[in-house]
């Protein structure tokens, strides 16, 4: 598949760029519609308790949205001041589609105790089309701003999806105005020009193009969060930046050996490129665990978050090839080093861990561990308006109110339905939970009850609440809804399908890599190393904005939990980013392991008679996967007084030659291999982990709560990955494992050996200066 790719990208440059100019196209004109219709609702759930009845509600309930208005910064009883108010109240009391609109002055509790704010509620009639309803609401807001008082705010319903879209697609403009500069001027230093340096970008810009497109499809059929726009974009500029260094990389490597253009990126596509499709696709299968659960907002961004992924993907193995065959010719080899000099850093930390690996595990793993712990006083929440940057009409609403009204005011109440059927005692029972409680009747029987909660939106108070009435409500007709009972629920749901989730994520992650290894411990001694930077990660991310210890310092602040969707999202995104990193040094490890059975079998087969060395061709060409010799459970063992790699008792009469189907696909000398293997990758992972850090950096720039503690999330489990796991914990782990890492039991060899999916690479050649 990849050569065919190659071979397309290489005949038909222009044709190629061309369909990709197309698609860039689509996605910065078609994709960025998605920014108009972007909501900030992301905790429902569908068949939930809170959900059904939420839709319930809207079918009989004759009133609709509401956005609330605050004013303030003067005495709201000056005489000016007032007649502006009880006129713009009259104003928007005539607009089509306006239900309700109490006058502040007599309404109780709508003019702060100490004078200096009032606050105007609007209420929108039920049943109005998105049309009807946006113009009745612009009209509004029209209308109230134009009162002449110092802060005067106007959120809520509708308008705060609008509000929030629009600010998310300033924040994306900016991270992209800060990141891509500096991701090209750590380009040029990695590179040392222009033109190789640019390229990455072409593909990030393709990206984020793809980022756009995949959200505006999903809006089509489901609700897109605001932060979903923050996260898809970040991933997408991050991915395709680390697949264009990857492949640029091992392009210039390549050009060392050749003149011919195509040549080498034929020999890019092979090696590289097959190694961007496993990462692209170990990426997609963590985001699969998002699928599992049945909320929309998870399922979209694990979908959208996908695509992105795919198009990423794609456009290393296609967009770059057709550009390096039409603009590689002026891109310089990278400079030709003895085996000394290249990566020494790397290759001396490899053997410092594999000489030291009892000391480094028992110093790293109970350092990260410390690090994860508070992660089991984790707590989740929906939030209030302060996750939201401080210059947002919503927070700076919420911050008016909070300054001149009591302790929760404007918190959501717990909706109690009672249904036909449910006792007057039941009905008095649930009244009596809290201090404050207000009923209303709607057609058909129903009777709705707001119960005041105290304390915050989402607190314990409130989701204490919604289990108490579910408690007493019995096998009667009730049923609840609002902010903390969707919160209750989306917390069982968590609960319940997170065990499948990781199960499928697992089951997912260890069919790709016994794919691309042939091992079975290689697979879990990945998935453990990973879990501890994940845990890590996750922890600090706690500490931070749910305990409040730095918070400020990012620009947010402590908030008592996490948003509910940032343990998922930065769980199953880092995962796939770390599997990334694991795919990249996996690569060069089994290239090295093939390399050196190429030259043990070379050196023998100068021995042999030509019939020989043609008959078993196949095996100097064979893919690095690993088969080991040995029964299961043994470790394999060479034979005495023959070379490396040749099994005992499977050798042709006389020659000592290895049959083709049990012959291994190494020399033995797995810890030199893994040196190799950080020698040559360890510079491609940190510049990598280095470049998203940026992107994510810039992305946190924003200040929406939750996209700093996802950016936090990732930028932190990316760099502990790369550096403390990839560079220490790998090197020790495998040389505890030695030869037993590569092992698979004799069923999984022969299924690897059928089904195992590798494309082998050309044979090496000298440099062209030689």
């Amino acid at each position: 598949m990849l050569s065919t790719l190659a071979r397309a990208a290489t005949r038909r440059p222009l044709t190629v760029i061309g369909l990709w100019a197309a698609f860039l196209l689509l996605g910065f004109g078609l994709g960025t519609g998605v920014f108009a219709d972007l909501s900030d609702d992301v905790p429902d759930v569908p068949g939930t308790e809170s959900d059904l009845a939420d839709d319930h509600l809207s079918g009989i309930d004759p009133t609709g949205e509401s956005v609330t208005a605050v004013v303030a910064g003067e005495a709201v009883s000056d005489a000016a001041l007032r007649a502006q108010v009880e006129r713009t109240v009259a104003e928007v009391r005539r607009i089509a589609g306006v239900a309700d609109v109490p006058d502040p002055y007599t309404t109780p509790g709508l003019t702060a105790r100490d004078g200096q704010a009032l606050v105007i509620p609007v209420t929108f009639e039920g049943g109005l089309s998105d049309e009807a309803e946006e113009e009745a609401t612009d009209r509004a807001v029209e209308t109230i701003k134009r009162i002449d008082a110092p802060d005067v705010h106007v959120s809520g319903g509708e308008l705060l999806g609008r509000q929030l879209g629009e600010r998310a697609q300033q924040d994306v403009e900016k991270a992209e105005l800060i990141s891509l500069p500096v991701v090209l001027a750590l380009l040029l230093v990695v590179f040392g020009g222009l033109r190789a340096a640019a390229l990455p970008l072409v593909v990030a810009v393709s990206g984020i193009a793809g980022a756009f497109l995949g959200l505006f499809v999903f809006s089509q059929v489901t609700d897109i969060s605001v932060y979903a726009i923050q996260v898809t974009t970040m991933l997408g500029l991050g991915l395709a930046v680390d697949y264009a260094l990857l492949t640029l990389v091992r392009f210039r490597e390549e050009r060392r050996y050749t003149d011919d253009v195509v040549e080498a990126v034929h020999r890019t596509v092979a090696s590289a490129g097959r190694t961007v499709l496993f990462s692209g696709l170990t990426v997609a299968v963590s985001l699969t665990g998002l699928l599992v659960f049945p909320s929309v907002f998870l399922r979209s961004i694990g979908l959208a978050v996908a695509a992105v992924v795919v198009v990423d993907m794609l456009a290393a193995v296609t967009l770059l090839p057709a550009l390096l065959t039409r603009f590689g010719g002026r891109i310089r080899p990278s400079k030709a080093r003895s085996e000394h000099e290249e990566g020494r850093v790397f290759a001396r930390l490899a053997r410092f861990a594999q000489r030291r690996r009892t000391a480094v595990l028992v110093t790293v793993v109970p350092v990260l561990l410390l690090l994860a712990l508070p992660v089991t006083g984790l707590r989740i929440a929906i939030g209030d308006a302060r996750q939201l940057p401080a210059a947002t009409e919503a927070r700076q609403l919420y911050d008016t109110v909070d300054a001149h009204f009591p302790k929760g005011t404007g918190v959501s109440p717990v909706v109690v339905v009672l249904g036909p059927g449910t006792t007057p005692a039941t009905a008095d029972r649930i009244r009596a939970l809290v201090a404050h409680a207000e009923s209303r009747d709607l057609p058909g029987g129903t009777t709705v009850v707001e119960l005041m909660p105290p304390g915050s939106v989402d607190g314990g108070a409130a989701t204490g609440l919604v289990e108490r009435v579910r408690e007493i409500r019995g096998d009667e007709p009730v049923q609840v809804t609002g902010v903390a009972a969707r919160l209750v629920d989306f917390r069982a749901m968590l609960a319940e399908r997170a065990p499948w989730a990781a199960l499928t994520v697992l089951a997912g992650i260890f069919v790709l890599l016994f794919a691309f290894t042939g091992s079975v411990l290689l697979p879990l001694r990945t998935v453990a190393t990973t879990l501890l930077s994940l845990g890590a990660a996750l922890g600090v991310v706690v500490w931070v904005f749910q305990d409040g210890h730095g918070a400020g310092l990012l620009g947010g602040e402590g908030l008592g939990a996490l948003s509910l969707t940032v343990p998922p999202l930065v769980v199953s995104i880092a995962f796939g980013l770390a599997m990334d990193y694991e795919i990249f040094i996996l690569a060069r490890m089994r290239e090295s392991l093939s390399a050196d059975r190429r030259r043990t079998l070379a050196g023998r087969a100068s021995r042999r008679p030509v019939h020989a060395i043609a008959r078993h061709r196949d095996t100097l060409d064979g893919g690095p996967a690993v088969r080991a010799d040995s029964s299961a459970g043994e470790e394999p063992r060479e034979p005495s007084g023959q070379a490396a790699g040749v099994p005992a008792g499977r050798r042709e009469a006389g020659r000592g030659v290895p049959t083709g189907s049990t012959v291994r696909r190494h020399t033995g000398d797995e810890r030199e291999a893994v040196v190799t293997g950080l020698r040559r990758s360890g510079r491609v992972v940190t510049c990598a982990a280095l470049l998203l850090a940026v992107v994510f950096g810039a992305f946190m720039t924003g200040g929406f709560s939750p996209i700093l503690q996802i950016g936090l999330g990732l930028t932190l489990a990316v760099l502990i990955d790369a550096t403390v796991v990839r560079m220490l914990l790998v090197p020790a782990t495998m040389a505890l494992l030695g030869r037993r890492a590569w092992w698979a039991p004799k069923p999984l060899r022969r299924a690897h050996e059928r089904f195992g999916l590798r494309e082998a690479a050309p044979e090496p050649r000298l440099p062209t200066s030689v």
